[in-house]
């Protein structure tokens, strides 16, 4: 924060503030990409009392797949950090844009490695398991990833990083090594974490399959600052209000949404949009092809980026909220938020988010990415008597943001402890 306010950046800022309150010290070191200051340059400076420490970066000296992956220049500027005062551990949060062997910096300084897997990145370079086709991979293939990356990197890889003159045998068999080699690289670094923390089973279960041991990983379940949420007042509207909330994403699937939306062609209804249609990788037009689906449909409204202060009051706003991903989502902040709104909450049935909603019970749930389905869903919620008011009574509760921090420093100091 406050370049990005993206849902693991809400996460370990809120955590951040809770340690410091608890009288621990805390330092966040993340990347920036501003292009107005030098590469590699440090800005230190705090926010809401949480000292901040950014790192310069615009991949001007990536010139290959490996580059992504390990940077030496991130890792000597991290380890110079390291040197500047003593730490008791180091907890990654994610490692994309920065150099994955940051964890092999804290380790050679002697410094415990906890790392939170907040998504599949480590292990899938588009961080979500999903191809641009957004064909889900339940389980790591090379030959896919061969036909896959590509799409994001088109210089590195087969035709554009050795050209016509190099068979194209030789080219497929090129790809696969470089990414055989990348793969052996990310399981032999997880295995060199002293301790992997997943949110959800669910995705404890996809590390495992990628060959992580299951006696390495811990689930600990994240949890929320409650505060904002409490004394929500409902603002009246004549129509039923759906909202999505989050990133846009194909990955969320807000298209599916729409789509269920426009077939559910209900005037006593309202569908409304909140956040930011940035780019999914190479896939820059997804904003631009939501808005030409809801083209016509002036019961559909696009507000656009929000501020996490925003949310109490746009939630309060909403009559219910729907996530739609398509992916595994490895937790889903967005859901508990809205159960702390007191909303009723429609989800698609896969990874965490099946894990976490009893279906008719404190919420519903939808096939991921069938748009019939979640019409009826709407319908429901809209006009069956009584069922949003009884969802919205039986949601669970939210673990709070200081019972996710003691989980965490209890892991801490199974490694930590005899250092302070």
């Amino acid at each position: 924060l406050p370049e990005s306010i993206g849902g693991v950046e809400l996460h370990v800022h809120a955590l951040a503030r809770e340690y410091a309150r608890l009288g621990h010290e805390v330092v966040v070191f993340t990347r920036g990409a501003d292009a107005t200051r030098p590469e590699f340059a440090i800005e230190r400076y705090r926010v809401d009392g949480v000292a901040v420490v950014r790192l310069n970066y615009r991949f001007s000296d990536c010139v290959d797949f490996a580059g992504i992956v390990r940077n030496a220049s991130i890792r000597a500027a991290f380890d110079a950090e390291l040197a500047r005062q003593s730490f008791d551990v180091v907890h990654v949060h994610h490692l994309t844009c920065l150099s994955t062997d940051l964890i092999d910096a804290a380790r050679a300084r002697g410094l415990p490695v906890v790392m939170t897997l907040h998504d599949f990145w480590m292990g899938c370079p588009r961080g979500q398991r999903m191809t641009r086709e957004l064909f889900l991979c339940e389980d790591v293939d090379v030959a896919r990833c061969a036909t896959c990356l590509p799409q994001m990197w088109s210089g590195w890889f087969g035709l554009g990083r050795d050209g016509p003159n190099v068979p194209e045998a030789e080219r497929d068999r090129r790809d696969l090594e470089q990414l055989a080699q990348y793969h052996t690289w990310m399981r032999g670094l997880l295995g060199r974490v002293e301790r992997l923390i997943t949110p959800s089973r669910h995705s404890k279960l996809v590390f495992e399959r990628y060959g992580i041991a299951p006696e390495r990983i811990v689930v600990v379940e994240n949890g929320l600052d409650d505060a904002p949420f409490r004394g929500i007042t409902r603002t009246p509207s004549r129509r039923f209000r759906f909202g999505y909330v989050g990133s846009v994403l194909p990955t969320k699937g807000v298209h599916v949404l729409i789509d269920a939306f426009v077939k559910l062609a209900d005037p006593a209804t309202e569908l409304h949009v909140w956040g930011e249609a940035g780019a999914w990788h190479e896939v820059t037009d997804y904003g631009a092809k939501l808005r030409a689906a809801a083209a016509g449909h002036e019961r559909i409204a696009f507000h656009g980026r929000y501020g996490a202060h925003d949310l109490p009051r746009i939630l309060a706003g909403l009559d219910a909220l729907v996530v739609p991903s398509l992916w595994y989502e490895a937790f889903c902040l967005t859901l508990r938020e809205g159960w702390l709104a007191r909303l009723p909450v429609a989800a698609s049935c896969i990874g965490a988010l099946e894990e976490a909603v009893s279906d008719g019970v404190d919420g519903l749930l939808f096939p991921a990415g069938n748009a019939d389905a979640l019409r009826l869903v709407l319908h429901r919620l809209a006009h069956e008597p009584g069922l949003a008011a009884r969802l919205a009574d039986s949601r669970p509760r939210v673990r709070t943001v200081h019972e996710n921090a003691n989980d965490l420093l209890r892991n801490y100091a199974d490694f930590a402890g005899g250092r302070r």
